[in-house]
């Protein structure tokens, strides 16, 4: 086994707890690194061996994008200014923590090796957290197949923020939202207060968020995922709606679980300039943005609603 402490080992990808992956890149791939610049340094370096770059979105409410680089085993999160958050790492990657891989063996064996190595393993509902060295082993999902299933890398530890929920009393469901221009919703409004909201709106599922806000509150009765900054006002919301159904208005247009282009049809028959982006579509006037989940094409439905960002 060889300790690389000090040094960016050339036959794989070594982690450097909270800030990334070094060894097969002069610059590595570190947390805050900017999209563009990752994609052009792994294409300088590796060329067509990444295989295909998929781009999505990790859930229908992210309002960043990720990067599936197929042939390579890895994936790229990005906040909504399209810096590095998270990744993750599969077989045929090769990652080491202190010389010791991690991709390709057996999960127990990893565990086994961690643990005598002194590292200190915390159990979560998907494998194991290295909560000092900054990486989560994911348990195998396939029986027949004992590996680790990936490596993730985090800025910080995901065990130090648990998700919570709130106590409040539960409250009538809101199954439709009504856009405001530069405002929010008719239900809820930009600058309100969290403790307010939660008194207003019920029980919720509070965390601390990979990026966007100081707080996040989901709200999945309403279809709401509110984000705080550090003196608990609301910054942003993301209307999306999962287990329930629900909706979303303006000018009579409906917006959620319609397919991209007839939303986009119907907003600009009512005259809203919409710009289109990657997995997106804006609304510069309005203040609000449409999220694709996958490649942009006119089929795809609409699975959230963005205000504030």
């Amino acid at each position: 086994m060889r300790a690389a402490e000090d040094e960016e080992i050339a036959y794989g990808w070594e982690i450097r707890p909270f800030e990334g992956l070094v060894g097969l890149l002069p610059d590595g791939i570190r947390f805050g690194d900017h999209r563009t610049a990752i994609a052009g340094r792994l294409a300088d370096r590796f060329g067509e061996l990444l295989g295909e770059r998929r781009t999505y979105r990790q859930a229908p409410w992210s309002t960043g994008l990720s990067d599936h680089y197929v042939e390579g085993g890895l994936i790229l999160h990005f906040d909504d200014e399209e810096r590095l958050v998270h990744l993750e790492a599969f077989d045929p990657a090769p990652v080491f923590h202190q010389g010791l891989p991690l991709t390709g063996i057996p999960y127990a064996a990893a565990l086994t090796a961690l643990k005598a190595m002194g590292i200190r393993l915390a159990d979560t509902d998907t494998g194991v957290e290295a909560t000092d060295a900054g990486f989560h082993l994911a348990a195998p999902h396939d029986p027949e197949d004992p590996r680790v299933h990936s490596v993730g890398l985090f800025r910080s530890s995901l065990v130090a923020d648990p998700v919570t929920y709130s106590e409040a009393d539960p409250v009538e469901r809101i199954t439709a939202h009504r856009l405001v221009p530069g405002e929010g919703t008719e239900a809820v409004r930009l600058g309100e207060d969290r403790h307010e909201l939660g008194a207003r709106l019920g029980p919720a599922q509070q965390s601390v968020p990979e990026y966007g806000g100081a707080a996040e509150d989901w709200y999945y009765d309403h279809g709401l995922v509110l984000s705080f900054d550090a003196d608990d006002r609301l910054t942003s919301l993301v209307i999306t709606y999962t287990g329930v159904s629900g909706e979303a208005w303006f000018r009579g247009v409906q917006l959620l679980d319609r397919p991209y282009g007839e939303v986009v049809a119907d907003l600009e028959a009512a005259g809203v300039r919409i710009e289109h982006g990657e997995l997106a579509g804006r609304a510069p006037e309005h203040g609000f943005t449409l999220l694709l989940r996958g490649h942009g094409n006119p089929a795809m439905p609409v699975g959230g609603v963005v205000i504030g960002r």
